[in-house]
């Protein structure tokens, strides 16, 4: 039962959001909450974490999370799990999970979230940590270490590749609050990033990809390449199975579809599309510099960091995930949330929430030609992006919710404990 679960979470982003890693524990430690649970959590002073976890009823101990102060950081743990007496401590990321299995009380269950695919640059502390997946696991892993709860299946058989047990592992994929989230992108009044969905998208369809760190790993690059042909081709003649003239920020909901028998219509042309990605990182400038020298400029907008995206979701008409590697896929629940159609590479945990041809469209990863062709064959047919994107609102919320995810963690967090008493 959650009503006999103490629970330490450990999250060490130190910037004025939640942090990627927060997406996850913030609703976490919420359900834990309103399930019985006693929650306290160790989190970066000044953090927009430790703001909300304090907010939502957890016990907060905020300490600089510098990483020469991880002798102060284990202290802290350690004191907050005799505080609560706890029986379960959980990191959230690679420094906490080191940390975690330093600091916990003999006794206490330690759960290690693995969230990373292997052989991928890390950013930390403002620098980039090139570290292999093997390193990792012989650097972290402890005989102490009770379970890793690994987000997708993809991160599961990394983990055993890399030599940890099956049997130390529990997927347990990400969820969202896919009502909220949509009720989000209509109520929310601020800008909420540099730009934002208006007039400047001139009536066009509108392709939208949320990089947030624009890394090699994003592929925004391989998206700029695909953009550059997919316009290069657009005609005034380009026609499709229906309209997008009268739609609002460019998106094609509501108007007519194709012929009963899947014809073509005789519809007025498609506009070329518009992209906007929203991100900030190491390759933007080398992409606003491409897509400059391609021509592209007034098509193709890096808008930079949008702490609220929500809106452009909204927007938009195809949500687009170029990813070299990605575990999970976050991007792709924001986006079905809100009933788009997503067009992602087929890598990582990516085709665990993606389905090809029934909620989005995949591609293999850095190729251009073949992204250029997805997203043709959706923008010139609305009403078959409408229904993908329909039905991956469905899934969404029939399979990746908070409830599902909190759920899971009270179960195996009980069955530890359990173990161990």
């Amino acid at each position: 039962m959650a009503s006999t679960l103490r629970v330490v979470i450990v999250n060490n982003f130190s910037g004025p959001r939640v942090g990627r890693y927060g997406l996850r524990a913030l609703p976490l430690l919420r359900g834990l909450i309103a399930r019985g649970a006693k929650v306290a959590v160790v989190a970066a002073a000044g953090s927009g974490f430790a703001h909300d976890a304090l907010n939502a009823g957890a016990e907060v101990t905020a300490i600089s999370m510098a990483r020469f102060r991880a002798p102060q950081i284990m202290r802290a743990i350690k004191d907050t799990a005799w505080r609560i007496n706890a029986n379960v401590i959980s990191g959230t990321g690679y420094f906490t999970n080191l940390l975690v299995r330093q600091a916990a009380p003999k006794g206490v269950v330690i759960v290690n979230t693995a969230s990373r695919l292997p052989d991928i640059p890390m950013e930390y502390f403002g620098g980039r940590v090139e570290v292999s997946f093997r390193e990792l696991i012989d650097k972290t892993k402890r005989h102490r270490n009770d379970a890793y709860v690994a987000i997708s299946d993809a991160v599961a058989d990394a983990l055993q590749r890399q030599g940890v047990s099956a049997e130390e592992i529990f997927v347990i994929p990400n969820g969202i609050d896919a009502d909220a989230f949509a009720r989000a992108a209509i109520e929310y009044a601020g800008s909420g990033a540099p730009k934002f969905p208006g007039s400047d998208l001139k009536g066009r369809p509108l392709v939208f990809c949320a990089a947030r760190t624009m890394d090699a790993t994003k592929g925004v690059d391989v998206l700029a390449e695909a953009a550059v042909m997919l316009l290069r081709d657009w005609t005034d003649e380009q026609r499709g199975l229906s309209s997008v003239e009268g739609s609002a920020g460019g998106s094609a909901e509501g108007n007519a579809e194709g012929n009963a028998d899947g014809g073509l219509d005789e519809t007025p042309f498609i506009p070329a599309p518009n992209f906007r990605v929203a991100g900030s990182g190491p390759e933007k400038n080398v992409i606003c510099d491409y897509i400059r020298g391609e021509g592209i400029g007034d098509r193709f907008d890096v808008m930079g960091f949008a702490p609220m995206i929500a809106p452009w979701y909204r927007a938009c008409d195809i949500v687009v995930m170029p990813s070299r590697s990605e575990a999970a896929g976050v991007v792709a629940l924001e986006a079905m949330a809100l009933n788009k159609p997503v067009i992602a590479s087929r890598v990582g945990g990516i085709p665990e929430v993606v389905l090809d041809g029934e909620t989005g469209l995949l591609v293999e990863p850095d190729d251009p030609a073949a992204l250029a062709d997805a997203l043709k064959q959706l923008l010139l047919n609305p009403a078959r992006a409408r229904a993908l994107g329909e039905a991956g609102g469905r899934r969404v919320r029939h399979c990746f919710t908070e409830a599902q995810m909190v759920d899971a963690y009270v179960d195996l967090f009980t069955a530890l404990t359990e173990g161990r008493a």
